[in-house]
C-alpha cells in the first residue's frame, strides 16, 4: 500500500516539476531575463507558488491515492488536484506577466526600468502605433522626446512631482538614435567622484577596460549599468546604488 502511494506521489512530483521548469523558462529567460528578476523582484510570487506546487502535489497524491479505489473515483480526485494546481500556476504566471519589465527608458542621464503594471492603458493608447502593444519578449530600450510647448512642459513637471514622470507616459516614447545613450552616459573617470563608490566594486569584466556608465532606476531601487567601449550592446549590471546619500 505504502509503496503504491509513494510511486503515485513520485510520478505526480515529476510531472509537476516538468511543468514548472517549462513555466520557469518563460519567466526567467523571456519576461525577466537577467538581471531583471533580481532587480524588480517580480519572480518572488512565481517561486513561492511553484515551491508550494512541487511540495503539495506529491503530498496530496500520496494522501488520495488508493489502489483499491475505483478508476472513476481516482479520476475525480486527481481532476480536482490538477484543477487546483493549474489554477495556482495560472495565477502565479499572470502575476509575473503583469509585473514584467517592458521598457528601459533612457531619460537624459539615467535608465528608467518600466514594468507593464506601471503603465496606464489610457496612456498607452495615446502613444505612437509601435508603442501601443507592450513588449512580450523582454524589455526594449527606448528614448523619449521632451515636450517643447511651455505649458506641456509645465504639465509634465507637475505630473513628475505627483509621481508620474516622462518614462511612464508612452506618448513621449521614440526609438533611440545610434550612439545616443552612450553620448549621454558618464565616463569611467567620473565614477568614484559622482557615486562615492570605490573602483574595487567594479565587475571583473571591467578590469583594465574603458567604459561608460549610467544609473538604472526602478520602483524598487537603483542599480548601475556599464558599457564597455566598443561593446555597447553588451551591458553589465551592478547591484549598487549610484546616488550619494
Amino acid at each position: 500500500m505504502i509503496i503504491h502511494k509513494l510511486r503515485a506521489a513520485a510520478i505526480h512530483g515529476v510531472f509537476t516539476l516538468l511543468v514548472s521548469l517549462v513555466a520557469g523558462f518563460l519567466v526567467f529567460f523571456v519576461w525577466f531575463p537577467y538581471p531583471f528578476g533580481e532587480m524588480l523582484g517580480g519572480t518572488g510570487i512565481y517561486i513561492l507558488i511553484v515551491v508550494a506546487e512541487i511540495l503539495l502535489g506529491p503530498v496530496i497524491s500520496f494522501v488520495i491515492y488508493n489502489p483499491g479505489k475505483k478508476r472513476s473515483e481516482l479520476f475525480r480526485d486527481y481532476a480536482c488536484v490538477v484543477i487546483f494546481q493549474v489554477g495556482l500556476l495560472i495565477y502565479g504566471m499572470y502575476s509575473v506577466f503583469v509585473s514584467r519589465p517592458v521598457y528601459q527608458v533612457f531619460v537624459k542621464d539615467r535608465i528608467e526600468v518600466v514594468s507593464a503594471t506601471e503603465l496606464e492603458l489610457s496612456d498607452v493608447n495615446e502613444a505612437e502605433a509601435s508603442f501601443r502593444e507592450l513588449p512580450l519578449w523582454g524589455p526594449e530600450t527606448i528614448c523619449v522626446n521632451f515636450p517643447k510647448d511651455p505649458k506641456e512642459r509645465s504639465d509634465l513637471l507637475e505630473s513628475a512631482i505627483a509621481g508620474k514622470d516622462i518614462q511612464l507616459i508612452p506618448k513621449y516614447y521614440r526609438r533611440c538614435q545610434s550612439g545616443e545613450i552612450l553620448a549621454g552616459a558618464y565616463s569611467g573617470d567620473e565614477f568614484s567622484a559622482l557615486t562615492g563608490l570605490s573602483l574595487d566594486i567594479l565587475p571583473k569584466e571591467l578590469k583594465d577596460s574603458a567604459y561608460y556608465w549610467l544609473p538604472v532606476v526602478t520602483r524598487f531601487g537603483s542599480w548601475i549599468v556599464f558599457y564597455r567601449v566598443g561593446e555597447p550592446d553588451n551591458p553589465i549590471y551592478l547591484n549598487k546604488n549610484p546616488f550619494k546619500d
